[in-house]
C-alpha cells in the first residue's frame, strides 16, 4: 500500500470519527455514477445487486455537507485530524 493511499485512508477514518457519519463532499465517491461507484469498489453490478440489492445513489453538489478531508494540496487539514497543513 502506498504512503499516499495510507494517508488518504487515515484522513477518511479521522474525518469519520470526528463527524460520526460519512459527510458528502466534492471528492467523495458518491459523486460518481452508480456503476462507477461499484467499479471503484472492485465489484460488478451483478455482484452488487445480488449482495447489496440496490444501486448506490449519486449525489449532486447541492448535497455536499463539508470540505474534503484531503486538501487540494494533498495535505490533511489539521481540523480533520491530520498532522500537516
Amino acid at each position: 500500500m502506498s504512503d499516499e493511499l495510507k494517508r488518504d485512508i487515515m484522513a477518511a477514518i479521522s474525518h469519520r470519527l470526528k463527524h460520526g457519519i460519512h459527510l458528502h463532499h466534492r471528492d467523495c465517491i458518491h459523486n460518481l455514477a452508480p456503476e462507477e461507484q461499484i467499479a471503484v469498489r472492485g465489484r460488478s453490478v451483478e455482484w452488487w445487486m445480488t449482495v447489496v440489492g440496490r444501486m448506490p445513489e449519486q449525489i449532486t453538489p447541492d448535497q455536499w455537507e463539508c470540505e474534503p478531508p484531503i486538501a487540494p494540496s494533498g495535505r490533511i487539514p489539521k481540523s480533520d485530524g491530520g498532522g500537516q497543513q
